[in-house]
């Protein structure tokens, strides 16, 4: 499942996010922008925002490891804020949780060992 929705991702198809569950919870690393906790709507709008903002926007996950209901996800975010000639290309790490075979909430990190740490795991 979670692969399912990163391999759109790194399509660049973002579109999950209208399909979202009511109640699906984006945590965001704290250093960006607007950080903090969304949910259903509001998590979809920040979502959205957050996509809108580069283009060529895509995300490629290059490690996940399931635990319980949680995957750890590695990941690399590429793409050119809007505005700049500037391309990005940086490592982020999230965790996962499924309920009910849908994904419940999705938790971003800037350092991989904080993901390991969230998801019940370690190096």
């Amino acid at each position: 499942m979670v692969r399912a929705v990163y391999e759109h991702f790194a399509r660049g198809d973002f579109s999950w996010f209208a399909d979202a569950a009511d109640d699906f919870e984006f945590v965001t690393s704290p250093e960006i922008p607007d950080a903090g906790s969304y949910r259903g709507e509001a998590a979809q709008r920040w979502l959205t925002e957050w996509v809108d903002s580069f283009e060529g926007h895509a995300v490629e996950i290059t490690e996940t490891i399931g635990v319980g209901n949680k995957v750890f996800v590695a990941m690399v975010q590429r793409g050119r804020p809007r505005g700049s000639q500037a391309e990005m290309d940086r490592s982020w790490w999230s965790v996962v949780t499924l309920r009910d075979g849908v994904l419940a909430r999705c938790e971003v990190f800037p350092q991989r060992a904080q993901a390991l740490e969230a998801a019940g795991l370690s190096e």
